[in-house]
């Protein structure tokens, strides 16, 4: 048969196309993946593949604060370089702070006096060429994005050099960056930014409205930042002139801190109290191999710090709070060095890998993570450890948080309750944390999207849900399958492979299937690809053995606990890969002649957990007598959210819709019930014989709410 040209590349094309998917045959891998695999930047092992390339950006700023105004001016020249195989006819600049631009799309409201003409650009030069903003000058705008039409393709191995003059005003609606008072700003996103250009997606041109976060290049800084000389600025990198800034006498508290486990006071309320000063406005920071850049300042904040061994060398270690917060802002230093200690020597056991970290505290708002440095809204240990740990995901190892936010936010909830379990608390044994009650509400909903969705197409209603939680649980799945051993061998190597580079799900996948020696699609298939919920329930109870049935598609271990006559108690458990064997699993259980109840993943997320209890739930109604008045609204008194009492299936059902909790009520006493898993205890006070609120207790909290 003869062939024409055109039909033999025809041919070809397919027939590597077919041998590329055929290698991947247990779960999905999109086009866009495929492709890195094909041209050999990833590996199938989950290595970085031998052509694996990244750009990079060196950045010279010098930036100057005027507080009064709210307003910074600032000029930079950037080094681009292009270490891709492609040859790049444009370039994307991010200007963040264009999310405050009229007409532009947010996905919150802001204060209106924060919208405005967003960056204004009075300079743009590329390669001494300077470029016009005017439209049709080759610069066009999109969102956040400004893309410049390049005069001169920028070739493979070629680099170019951006400059630029700009100036914007500081929002004081702060999300994630801002006016936090008239005196006291976290200033990020504030520079233009050179998107990032890579194996898998090319440009990453997604705008930002505030919603999904953020995918930066590896870079080096080389920052100079003005404010009036009685603010204090502290920032991402490491200060170059702080003999020049600092007054004699901080200056040798912060020589002391530098070698100091103790806390060190560098500028306190005393301080502060006298009018403190510094000796220059200019401070001159520098970074090296960070993908951002952000800085605090302040007038009115305290300063303490301390150093933490590392890896033989000593970590700066720092605080930054307000005055009036000093009290309960005091411990938060040394909590950071216990932490930090922990994630680099246990847990992931990788060292923490910049010279310093920086603390921003201010009053409300959560938590934020920058390189080197975190904004929190508060000193709570959950909060600091949760934004320290993303030092490891996504500053040393890249996320794309636009497109896979799970990848790094997951790690940070399961760590977090990993080290606080374990380091803070002193608790024994194996814990899921506090992911497995949270995902309760929307396991299985409309919602509930497989995780290999991008991020980018969630919203409110499943955005923190498939970020936050559901990973953390898989993770804690994960780490329960595989032991502690081998878990941590895995999770270490995928950090070392992908430190200062940009991994997508594949690469994590096949990294701990390489690792661990384990074909672990049984796990990754239903929870990252398919729809499914997960459904336990009793089958039987029969002559000391107890067989429970497997009815969703998403397997889950198994932790029995039994409850015996005399009070006693005892735990069995099975991985949650027993269920490849089929959907059914049988436990003895010893001295089933003295079993007073048992309970089946009572700490686990189930769809319909009423049938995981012998004898059932209801039984145990019978000794009370509940009255209709618990039902109803409860309005609590210290976050602005509700709750709602029903009736649900004979028991008692707690939902709060704005959390997305809901939990089955199990009684103690008449107006005493504790949920499912035991972690929440909510007693219903009473006033002239009527329920007129209630009490809700859980292991980090105490809320209480009024009747409405």
């Amino acid at each position: 048969m003869r062939i024409n040209p055109i039909t033999l590349l025809f041919f070809l094309f397919f027939a590597g196309f077919s041998t590329l998917t055929a290698q991947e045959t247990r779960f999905f891998v999109p086009r866009e993946i495929q492709r890195a695999y094909e041209n050999g930047t990833r590996s199938m092992d989950g290595k970085p593949g031998p052509k694996y390339w990244q750009n990079t950006v060196d950045y010279t700023i010098a930036v100057e604060v005027f507080p009064e105004e709210k307003k910074l001016a600032g000029s930079e020249t950037a080094v681009y370089y292009n270490n891709s195989p492609d040859a790049l006819d444009r370039l994307v600049v991010r200007l963040y702070h264009d999310a405050f631009r009229k007409a532009n799309p947010r996905a919150y409201r802001v204060n209106p006096d924060d919208i405005t003409e967003g960056v204004e650009i009075t300079r743009l030069a590329i390669n001494g060429q300077e470029y016009s903003m005017e439209r049709g000058q080759g610069v066009s705008k999109n969102g956040t994005n400004t893309i410049i039409r390049l005069r001169e393709s920028l070739q493979p191995g070629d680099k170019l050099t951006l400059e630029a003059e700009w100036s914007q005003y500081i929002p004081t609606t702060t999300v994630r960056t801002g006016a936090y008072d008239s005196t006291a700003f976290f200033l990020a996103y504030w520079y233009p930014q050179l998107a990032v250009y890579d194996d898998v997606f090319g440009w990453d041109d997604l705008t930002y409205d505030f919603s999904t976060e953020f995918y930066n290049n590896l870079g080096n800084y080389d920052v100079k930042i003005t404010a009036p000389k009685n603010f204090t600025v502290l920032s991402t990198g490491v200060m170059q002139n702080a003999g020049e800034v600092l007054p004699a006498e901080v200056f040798q508290r912060y020589q002391q801190a530098k070698g100091e486990a103790e806390t060190v006071s560098l500028i306190g309320p005393e301080d502060l109290a006298k009018g403190y000063e510094n000796q220059s406005g200019t401070w001159h920071y520098k970074a090296e191999n960070v993908s951002d850049f952000a800085f605090c300042l302040s007038d009115h904040y305290c300063w303490d710090a301390a150093a933490q061994e590392v890896a033989g060398n000593n970590v700066f270690v720092n605080s930054f709070y307000p005055v009036e917060m000093a009290g309960n802002c005091q411990q938060v230093t040394a909590n950071q060095q216990k932490m930090m200690k922990h994630f680099s020597e246990d847990v992931p056991g990788i060292p923490y890998p910049y010279p310093e970290f920086t603390t921003f505290i201010a009053d409300g708002g959560g938590g934020m993570e920058y390189p080197m440095m975190a904004n929190n809204g508060g000193p709570g240990l959950g909060v600091t450890v949760h934004e320290m740990f993303h030092t490891y995901f996504p500053m040393y190892v890249r996320i794309n948080e636009k497109r896979f936010a799970w990848m790094d936010e997951g790690w940070a909830n399961y760590i977090t309750d990993v080290v606080i379990g374990r380091y803070f608390q002193g608790k024994e044994g194996f814990d899921f944390g506090g992911s497995a009650s949270q995902i309760q509400g929307t396991l299985g909903s409309i919602s509930d999207l497989p995780l290999i969705t991008s991020t980018q197409f969630m919203d409110f209603t499943n955005y923190g849900y498939a970020s936050y939680p559901l990973p953390a649980f898989i993770y804690a799945m994960l780490h329960h399958h595989l032991g502690e051993e081998t878990f941590l061998k895995c999770f270490r190597e995928y950090i070392r492979r992908w430190a200062q580079k940009s991994p997508t799900p594949y690469d994590f996948f096949y990294t701990f299937e390489n690792v661990s020696g384990q074909d672990l699609s049984w796990l990754w298939n239903p929870w990252f690809f398919a729809y499914g919920s997960v459904d336990m329930s009793i089958t039987s109870f029969k002559k000391g053995k107890l067989t429970v049935t497997q009815n969703g598609v998403r397997p889950v271990p198994l932790i029995v606990k039994v409850e015996y006559q005399d009070g006693n108690t005892e735990e069995l458990e099975a991985k949650a890969s027993v269920w490849q064997q089929g959907n059914t699993y049988e436990l003895a259980i010893p001295n089933p002649k003295s079993v007073k109840s048992i309970a089946v993943n009572a700490s686990l997320p189930d769809a319909e957990p009423l049938d995981n209890y012998y004898p059932p739930l209801s039984q145990r109604y019978a000794d009370f007598s509940v009255t209709e008045d618990v039902m109803g609204s409860y309005q609590f008194n210290e976050f602005p959210v509700t709750a709602e009492v029903s009736r649900k299936d004979g028991l008692l059902f707690m939902e709060v819709p704005a959390a997305g909790f809901q939990f089955y009520l199990v009684p103690n006493s008449k107006t005493e019930f504790t949920s499912l898993d035991g972690t929440i205890n909510v007693q219903f006070r009473e006033e002239d014989g009527k329920v007129s609120g209630l009490n809700v207790k859980t292991p980090d909290m105490q809320l209480t709410a009024n009747k409405q």
